[in-house]
């Protein structure tokens, strides 16, 4: 496995932002990334893990799996043109 950042898609430049988010009623944990370049072009998802901190506590075994639906929501996109247009 190599480290390599995620790339917008918009501009082409790694995905610098990420917020870790959680849901008041679930615990859910959510990973938000979005691109901070200099640009005007925006990009922002959500990856909705299914993973709660209970499930991390039940990481005990080292190399063992837990498997969990995660879900991608797209939050927001524009070209760059549509975001200075949209000024």
């Amino acid at each position: 496995m190599v480290e390599e950042d995620p790339l917008c898609p918009e501009c082409g430049y790694e995905l610098t932002g990420i917020r870790v988010l959680k849901d008041d009623e679930t615990g859910e944990i959510t990973i938000e990334f979005f691109c901070d370049e200099a640009g005007d072009d925006i990009f922002r998802f959500q990856i909705i893990t299914g993973l709660t901190d209970e499930d991390i506590g039940k990481l005990t075994e080292i190399g063992k799996t837990i498997q969990k639906e995660m879900r991608i929501k797209l939050i927001e996109r524009k070209s760059e043109e549509e975001a200075l247009r949209d000024l």
